[in-house]
């Protein structure tokens, strides 16, 4: 039998995120995502309350938390609002530089996240390659001590603030095993921000599309070892993808409680439209698939946390919480009716923001793969 129960530390962690994000997220999320606006004043606030880095080892001033708890802080900030989340997200590529980064690497981009005193961001997605990662074209030349970058990447998350970019470059021969992870500065010659890219959703957040031309890095930017970037990436793609399904699941619960409360205040035909059967069915089959979805990534975050490699069982919760995130949410607004439709109730923003959740960290069509691939073995 699988305990799905919290401890007295996770219940913690649970009553802080849910506490700033009901008093510091949820207020503004409205007018952040309407302006597209970059919400400075609340990363500052979470970096002062110690919730930015949480995965981030101790020793590099973060909390050090599990994969459990960092779900738990996932699924809070999601349920207040998934863009401003996204927006707070500001520590791309920090668990491949604490597993395999230098001393020094450790100490300049992790201390600085949890500090506030960087911005990061991951550089893999290129205009013609998304799923498939392998074959991406930027590349890094090696000259003397130093490696010279070339190409453009796009869809990336704090792209234009970001104060460097863990950028994927192609350093050997076709395929994955010739890419490598290298930490580029913004503000190096060449880095360019080409474009701001303008989305469906997560408007506070910043996507960009960045070009590379001829930069220049010292080789001491190289991030674990030459051409094993991709391999070093992978292996924190369950983490990644198990975090997705949290955020998910976060989106899930806030419109199926929308809807429930909404359902309670609503009155047609003289009563209230809970007292329909068919909202009571409707509400009710969000309610199980919002705990299918909770056990599902609760119990790949506790394998995490355990030392196990659920490859299956990541994908399994990746897909469904993101599926289920759309469908839970366009019932929320079915259940909201007209006014479901209109930017005065929050299911609209986040039927917005749960698009994504299907298609970033691998989509569905790629979760299906693997998970079929685990089953069958291939």
């Amino acid at each position: 039998m699988i305990d799905f129960s919290l401890t007295d530390q996770q219940q913690a962690v649970r009553k802080t995120s849910r506490e700033f994000a009901e008093t510091e997220i949820d207020p503004v999320a409205r007018e952040h995502e309407e302006s597209g606006e970059w919400p400075r004043e609340v990363w500052e606030k979470a970096v002062d309350a110690g919730l930015i880095g949480v995965s981030i080892p101790e020793a590099y001033g973060g909390a050090g938390m599990g994969q459990v708890e960092a779900c738990i802080f996932a699924e809070e900030f999601a349920r207040a609002d998934a863009g401003m989340l996204a927006a707070l997200g500001t520590e791309f590529g920090t668990r491949m530089i604490a597993e395999y980064g230098t001393e020094e690497q450790k100490e300049w981009i992790l201390e600085g996240i949890t500090s506030g005193d960087l911005i990061g961001a991951l550089g893999n997605t290129e205009p013609e390659h998304g799923s498939d990662a392998a074959s991406i074209e930027t590349t890094a030349e090696k000259d003397e001590d130093e490696y010279v970058i070339d190409g453009v990447k796009t869809f990336i998350t704090h792209g234009a603030i970001a104060d460097y970019v863990l950028t994927m470059c192609r350093t050997g021969g076709e395929g994955h095993s010739g890419i490598s992870a290298i930490i580029v500065e913004t503000d190096r010659d060449g880095f360019e921000v080409e474009s701001d890219i303008h989305k469906m959703g997560w408007n506070a957040s910043n996507t960009a599309q960045l070009r590379y031309d001829g930069v220049r890095v010292p080789e001491e930017n190289l991030v674990g070892y030459e051409d094993a970037g991709f391999y070093q990436l992978m292996e924190f793609f369950e983490e990644e993808r198990v975090g997705i399904a949290a955020q998910s699941l976060g989106i899930a619960q806030r419109c199926l409680d929308e809807a429930v409360e909404y359902a309670s205040e609503r009155r047609q035909f003289d009563r209230e439209i809970r007292k329909f059967q068919a909202i009571q069915h409707k509400l009710a089959d969000m309610a199980v698939k919002v705990e299918n979805a909770r056990r599902l990534t609760y119990d790949a975050a506790a394998r995490i946390d355990r030392g196990e490699s659920p490859t299956k069982l990541a994908s399994m919760a990746k897909l469904y919480a993101s599926e289920i995130a759309e469908e839970v949410a366009s019932d929320a607004m079915q259940i909201h009716g007209g006014n479901g439709y209109t930017r005065d109730y929050p299911v609209e923003r986040q039927y917005r923001h749960a698009k994504l959740y299907q298609i970033g960290e691998g989509t569905s069509e790629i979760q299906r793969n693997i998970i079929a691939k685990e089953l069958l073995d291939l």
